[in-house]
C-alpha cells in the first residue's frame, strides 16, 4: 500500500507548480503586443460579503453559518492602442493587473473543533467593459491565481474540514461589474463574482471552496479612462481560418477509491495527448472539436481494482475490464488575446474503463490557458484542469503543444 501522505508543508513539486503558475500569470496579464505599451495605472479597493456554497447533509457537521467578509486590493493598468485592429481596441481597452484577496472564512460559526482559516490569494485579473461612457461602465472580469490557507484536513484535529488538504490552492473567480465615475479620477462600483478554490486533485480530500460574493469598490486612476470610439469591422482586416493543434501533457491524479478504502492517497502520474481543429471566425473567438486521450501508467489500475473490491463488491469489480487508456471527443471554445488563449472543453468519453466507480459518468470538462510562441514554430505552453460533473477535479495538467 502507499506511504502516509504528508498533510502539511510544501514539497518541491508544489514549489515548481507555484513557479510555473506565477510565470503564466506574468505572461497573461502583461501587454501582449508591442504597439500596446501605453497604459494608465489605477488602484482599486474592494470590500464586501460572501456566502460559501454547501450541502446540508455534509457541511452541517462543520458550521452553523456560512457568510464571511472579503476584501481585495488591486493594482491595474488600462491597455490602450491607436490601432483599431489591435486586441486592446477589440476588448474596449481592458484593465489588467494583479490583486490580493482576503477571505475571512475563519469567521464562520463552527459546530466543533473542525474549522477553516482565513484565506489569502494572489491573482492576476482581466477586466473588460462591454459598455463604457465617461460616467458609466458595465462589463465582466476574470481572475486566476494561487491561494494559501493554514487550516487543512487532519483526521484527528480537523476531520470535518475536507475542503482543503493542502495549504496551497488554485484560485478562480469570474464576475460581473458596473461602475459610476463622479470625477475624472474616481470610480465607484459594484461587483458580483463566483469564486472557486481547490487543489485541482493535487491533494485529497478536495471538496474545494465555492463562494458567491457581492462587493463595493472604489478606484483611483491617474488619468481618466479612455472611452472607446467607433470600431472598425473585423471583416475589413481579419481573414477567417482554421487552427490545428496537437499537444501532450503531464499531470497528477489522486484516487478517490484509494482514499475511501484506506484514508490515504498516492500522487499518481497521468498523461494526456490529443489534437484539435478550431475555426477562428473573429479575432477573439474560435470554436471546434478535440480528440483527447488520457493515460494512467504503472500500477494505478491495480490499485483501483484492489480498493474497489473492498468498497463495491456488489458491482463485481473482479469481472471488470480495467484499462489505463481513455479516449474522448469534445467541443472546444477558445477566447484569444494576442498570443494568449483561454479555452474550455465539454467532452464525452468514447472509451473508458478506469473502474466501476472511479471517475463515474460519461462526460468530462476541461479548461485552461496557454501562451503561443510564434518565434518557436508556434509552440505553446499551457495549464489545464480536467473535471467531472462540472465540480469534481480529476487532474491538473501542464501541456506542451504546437499550433499548425
Amino acid at each position: 500500500m502507499c506511504n502516509q501522505e504528508k498533510k502539511k508543508g510544501f514539497n518541491f513539486n508544489k514549489l515548481a507548480e507555484v513557479c510555473l503558475v506565477t510565470i503564466l500569470l506574468l505572461l497573461i496579464f502583461s501587454p501582449l503586443k508591442a504597439q500596446e505599451k501605453k497604459n494608465r495605472w489605477n488602484v482599486t479597493a474592494l470590500m464586501g460579503m460572501g456566502y460559501m456554497g454547501h450541502t446540508s447533509e455534509h457541511y452541517d457537521k462543520l458550521a452553523h453559518s456560512f457568510s464571511y467578509p472579503t476584501v481585495d486590493l488591486r493594482i491595474g493598468h488600462y491597455v490602450y492602442s491607436d490601432d483599431p485592429t489591435s486586441y486592446a481596441s477589440l476588448y474596449n481597452f481592458p484593465n489588467m493587473g494583479i490583486g490580493v484577496n482576503w477571505k475571512g472564512s475563519s469567521h464562520l460559526d463552527w459546530v466543533g473543533k473542525s474549522h477553516l482559516s482565513d484565506i489569502i490569494s494572489v491573482y492576476g485579473f482581466f477586466e473588460r467593459d462591454v459598455i463604457r461612457t465617461r460616467k458609466f461602465s458595465l462589463g465582466y472580469e476574470f481572475s486566476l491565481g494561487v491561494g494559501f490557507t493554514s487550516a487543512v484536513y487532519d483526521k484527528e484535529d480537523n476531520p470535518d474540514n475536507d475542503l482543503f488538504s493542502s495549504g496551497m490552492t488554485a484560485y478562480l473567480a469570474p464576475g460581473l461589474r458596473m461602475a459610476y465615475r463622479p470625477s475624472n479620477h474616481l470610480e465607484l462600483g459594484l461587483m458580483a463574482r463566483f469564486t472557486h478554490m481547490s487543489t485541482g486533485r493535487q491533494a485529497f480530500p478536495n471538496k474545494g471552496f465555492n463562494g458567491l460574493e457581492l462587493l463595493a469598490s472604489a478606484r483611483y486612476t491617474l488619468e481618466e479612462p479612455k472611452v472607446p470610439e467607433h470600431k472598425v469591422s473585423p471583416s475589413s482586416f481579419f481573414k477567417k481560418h482554421m487552427l490545428y493543434e496537437v499537444y501532450v501533457g503531464y499531470g497528477v491524479h489522486r484516487c478517490s477509491q484509494e482514499w475511501k478504502a484506506t484514508g490515504e492517497t498516492t500522487p499518481w502520474p497521468t498523461y494526456t495527448f490529443g489534437a484539435s481543429a478550431c475555426y477562428q471566425y473573429i479575432p477573439t473567438l474560435s470554436s471546434g472539436l478535440s480528440l483527447d486521450f488520457f493515460y494512467f501508467p504503472g500500477k494505478f489500475q491495480q490499485n483501483v481494482a484492489m480498493n474497489e473490491l473492498i468498497l463495491h463488491p456488489e458491482l463485481h469489480p473482479e469481472n471488470y475490464d480495467y484499462h489505463p487508456l481513455s479516449m474522448g471527443i469534445s467541443a472546444v471554445q477558445q477566447v484569444h488575446y494576442g498570443n494568449f488563449t483561454f479555452w474550455v472543453q465539454l467532452g464525452a468519453y468514447l472509451y473508458k474503463h478506469l473502474g466501476v466507480a472511479e471517475q463515474e459518468g460519461s462526460l468530462y470538462q476541461r479548461f485552461g490557458g496557454k501562451i503561443v510562441f510564434p518565434k518557436l514554430a508556434n509552440m505553446y505552453f499551457g495549464v489545464g484542469c480536467k473535471s467531472h460533473r462540472f465540480s469534481k477535479a480529476a487532474s491538473l495538467d501542464f501541456m506542451l503543444g504546437v499550433r499548425i
